[in-house]
């Protein structure tokens, strides 16, 4: 009896082990990614101009996390942006590429190849392979006295790495620039001297506009309603009033940003909730929620990348951090990142149930995206008044669905 106990405690403490192990190699991989920094190598010292805020092809987009993209990945990872096809991979001195999804020789999708032992991305369909600046390295069918890998080169994007995400620049190349990256969205708080703990970090590839996504966002109002039981209370609903900050606090990053100070009124708050929220919208797809709670200092910042993929697809990525219980032990826990993911698909599922039901409305039914507007809805109706001027000069934000048009 005693020999099988121990027999079973030995397994069990073998198995903790091992777990403990792996979150500890997870938490340390994604720290050690969020610290990486690879810049751009800007064709000027300077932006040669300030975009046009309304063409989204003109911006920095935070594509990926920097810890889905290892040297170790054998596989590139394949995306939309714009309704451009893409793929990531990082070479073996770490450096991060990006590649249109398409090999030069019959159209192949690059995303379906692997990474050599050399660093090298090789298409699946007859193994050209491609180096770091996107020119051809080898072609197997050829000829190795024949000169034609060197009149070769698959199409490359510009990238940045910094903050944990990977960037890319869908746009021309030589308006890249890296002082565009909406560098005050992340700084702040990833360099809060340790203050902030980042509570949560998820992702997600939706079926939905991705403007539907960002209209969601931005209202608090819902959430003591759909998310009743998991992060709000229908019981507590009250008024809700946003008043406009002016000037947004993010407009030099973009003079199209808007931001409210969304209060609540009239609410039965236990000490440990919010009554007061500052929401930013900063364009094209970045939505931060600033919620002070009742107790002096306390900080909770959500932010959410709602990237536009493709027409009708987008990818939600998700960041959350806090001032108050922040225990970096927390994370080390086994079963953390697992909870973590399920809590945050649970609350993005309640919202995919109600969403899919409005995009039917809207799609089918010709219903109106905004309705009668309450006070609760400034920021939303704000942001539709951006994304309407945006729709108005480009026709669309898709610039390849553009140029078949």
């Amino acid at each position: 009896m005693l020999a099988s106990f121990l027999s079973v405690s030995t397994t069990f403490v073998g198995v903790l082990s091992w777990l403990i192990r792996q979150q500890y190699r997870r938490v340390q991989q994604r720290n050690s990614a969020r610290r990486r920094i690879q810049s751009y190598q800007s064709s000027s010292l300077s932006p040669i101009s300030k975009p046009d805020p309304l063409d989204h092809s003109m911006y920095w987009y935070p594509v990926a996390f920097s810890h889905e993209i290892t040297c170790d990945k054998r596989r590139p990872f394949g995306f939309h942006l714009l309704n451009e096809s893409l793929c990531l991979y990082r070479t073996k001195d770490g450096q991060v590429v990006c590649v249109l999804d398409q090999c030069p020789h019959r159209s192949a999708p690059l995303s379906l190849g692997r990474i050599t032992k050399a660093g090298n991305l090789e298409c699946v369909y007859h193994g050209w392979q491609y180096g770091a600046d996107g020119r051809c390295v080898h072609i197997p069918s050829v000829s190795k006295d024949s000169n034609m890998a060197s009149l070769v080169s698959a199409r490359t994007r510009p990238i940045h790495e910094q903050y944990g995400f990977i960037w890319v620049w869908p746009g021309k190349s030589e308006r890249a620039h890296m002082d565009l990256i909406p560098h005050r969205l992340f700084a702040d708080v990833q360099n809060a001297n340790h203050k902030l703990l980042l509570t949560s970090e998820n992702s997600c590839y939706l079926n939905i506009p991705y403007e539907l996504m960002i209209d969601n966002a931005l209202d608090i109002a819902h959430v003591d309603f759909i998310h009743d039981g998991t992060i709000g209370n229908r019981s507590q609903a009250s008024c809700i009033r946003s008043e406009a900050l002016t000037p947004s606090p993010y407009n030099l990053l973009n003079i199209e940003s808007v931001s409210f100070k969304v209060e609540r009124y009239e609410r039965p708050l236990p000490l440990s909730s919010t009554a007061l929220s500052h929401v930013h919208f900063i364009p094209p797809c970045f939505v931060r929620l600033d919620h002070y709670g009742h107790k002096a200092g306390r900080l909770f910042v959500q932010i959410f990348i709602v990237l536009p993929s493709a027409q009708q697809k987008m990818r939600l990525m998700m960041q959350f951090y806090s001032n108050f219980a922040n225990y970096k032990w927390i994370e080390y826990i086994p079963g953390y990142d697992y909870f973590s993911e399920r809590l945050n698909n649970k609350i993005v599922n309640e919202d995919m149930l109600l969403l899919n039901g409005i995009h039917r409305n809207i799609a089918e039914m010709g219903a109106k995206a905004l309705g009668v507007m309450v006070s609760a809805d400034g920021p939303i109706k704000v942001f539709r008044q951006y994304h309407s001027r945006a729709l108005t000069k480009f026709e669309t934000i898709y610039k390849y669905a553009q140029k078949q048009t």
